[in-house]
């Protein structure tokens, strides 16, 4: 990169250090470090939750996966409404009107703590995967920009984050993702500006081509439960998936209960819900070009290299004099939009779902800014395994899938069903969770399908359970 670009980047580095440094005191409490003292205009936790969506992994992902695919991939949004519908309508007002810092809270108030212990562990989980992928996505342009070796830039990247994570709280995160938020979609923008000018016959000529490789395919009505993107699996596990990354995720959620009303939580809520819509087709549309513009240009070799590596090959090689800069900055302002929110709520599950109620005080901002470094440190460690899986965004899904299914089974059930009892909803979630790790692990079931027959599954068995006692006795 030229010095310009990397004053780009500096820049940005420099004004997310000021903003956490605006936040770093008068955080007296829990509440004021994980919780923003729930003073967080709604627009301001729209965009914190867009921006801990749009990750690094979708910025780079998406494109990859659409140059090498196609659109079948938004068949889970098809679920759009109905996960919109039961996120706003029956699960927000549970979390939102108790003023819980951790959501898992709420399973040992309907059930008891062994399952509000072993959820917060499936978040846990969860999180920790998703940490290492967010960490490792930016290293894929980064090492492309400094000749170092991937596991220094991931450190380089997960240290500053976590540095201001734990300087600002909650507070830092939602107004840098802000800021990160505007710097990924101003960087987006220009991708395309730049694509479409480097296309001869530009844009009709990228509906052409695309058309020709049926790159807009969007239905599958295959009945197959092995196929990773068909109609009913997108209808089914998209609703799972949706109601994973939002309804019972920490992480998410977290930002929606800043606000400082439940009115301006449920507008926020919306608006994450649009906007990530709309992002995910745009971002697949850049893919899309790309496709067209090494189809084109086949002699610079993008078809031989990852999917991963397509969208950072073309903005190293492709984009011009200070762009290239913008385009590195929003990249990591993707990531660490991500991770910054990932290590405030893993955070804010430990220390309230294990600390706090295993020895039964509360812990103070300084224990919680230390398991905040902690958590950088094993989000590192995760990391540095990541590059050999597969594509990024397919990889973000799996773990949702496998992880998410038995979450959502166990909210939904407690919320909509008050007669299951404790025992045999824990045993549920832990049939639920046996079978997501079975189908993983020994079928080819696709990993949308695992969360559908997970959160099924957790379901089924509460309530089976909880009827044989009763029909024994009768």
């Amino acid at each position: 990169m030229h010095s310009i670009d990397y004053l780009i980047v500096f820049a940005y580095f420099a004004i997310v250090l000021l903003i956490s440094a605006k936040f770093c005191k008068g955080q007296k409490s829990l509440k004021d470090y994980f919780l923003g003292s729930r003073s967080i205009p709604w627009w301001a936790a729209m965009f914190s939750g867009i921006a801990t969506v749009v990750s690094a992994i979708s910025y780079l992902g998406a494109p990859g996966l659409a140059f090498a695919g196609d659109y079948t991939y938004h068949q889970l949004r098809l679920a759009f409404p109905l996960a919109l519908g039961i996120m706003i309508g029956i699960m927000l007002p549970h979390f939102y009107h108790k003023e819980r810092i951790s959501i898992y809270q709420y399973l040992e108030e309907r059930f008891d703590l062994k399952t509000r212990f072993l959820t917060s562990l499936l978040f846990l989980g969860m999180k920790t995967c998703y940490m290492g992928l967010a960490m490792y996505a930016p290293a894929l342009v980064l090492q492309q920009v400094i000749d170092l070796p991937i596991i220094v830039i991931i450190m380089l990247v997960g240290i500053f984050t976590t540095i201001y994570t734990v300087s600002g709280g909650m507070k830092a995160v939602i107004w840098t993702d802000s800021l990160q938020l505007f710097i990924l979609l101003g960087g987006l923008l220009m991708v395309i500006v730049v694509v479409l000018g480097k296309i001869d016959g530009g844009f009709i000529k990228i509906v052409e081509i695309a058309n020709e490789n049926h790159k807009f395919r969007f239905f599958n009505f295959s009945a197959s439960l092995t196929e990773k993107y068909t109609f009913w699996g997108g209808l089914f596990g998209g609703l799972v998936a949706q109601l994973t990354q939002l309804g019972v995720d920490q992480s998410e959620l977290q930002r929606f209960l800043t606000t400082k009303t439940f009115k301006q939580s449920v507008y926020s809520v919306i608006g994450t819900y649009i906007v990530t819509f709309i992002f995910g087709l745009f971002v697949f549309f850049i893919g899309t070009t790309l496709f067209v513009f090494y189809s084109q240009f086949p002699e610079k070799g993008a078809f031989n290299i990852t999917s991963n590596e397509v969208f950072p090959k073309f903005i190293i090689e492709e984009m011009p004099l200070g762009l290239k800069g913008l385009l590195v900055a929003g990249v990591l302002a993707a990531a660490m939009s991500t991770i910054s929110s990932l290590l405030n709520s893993v955070t804010a599950v430990f220390v309230t779902d294990f600390y706090n109620r295993m020895l039964a005080r509360e812990a103070t901002v300084k224990l919680a800014r230390s398991v905040t470094i902690i958590l950088g440190i094993i989000g590192i460690l995760m990391a540095s395994i990541m590059g050999s899986l597969g594509n990024i965004i397919e990889l973000a899904l799996k773990f949702n899938s496998l992880f998410g299914g038995p979450l959502v089974g166990i909210f939904l059930i407690g919320m909509l069903n008050r007669a299951v009892t404790s025992n045999a909803t824990f045993s549920g979630l832990c049939i639920g969770i046996s079978g997501a790790i079975y189908l993983e692990a020994f079928t080819d079931v696709a990993f949308l399908w695992i969360g559908v027959f997970s959160a099924t599954a957790t379901m089924f068995f509460a309530i089976l359970l909880t009827a044989v006692p009763k029909i024994m006795r009768a």
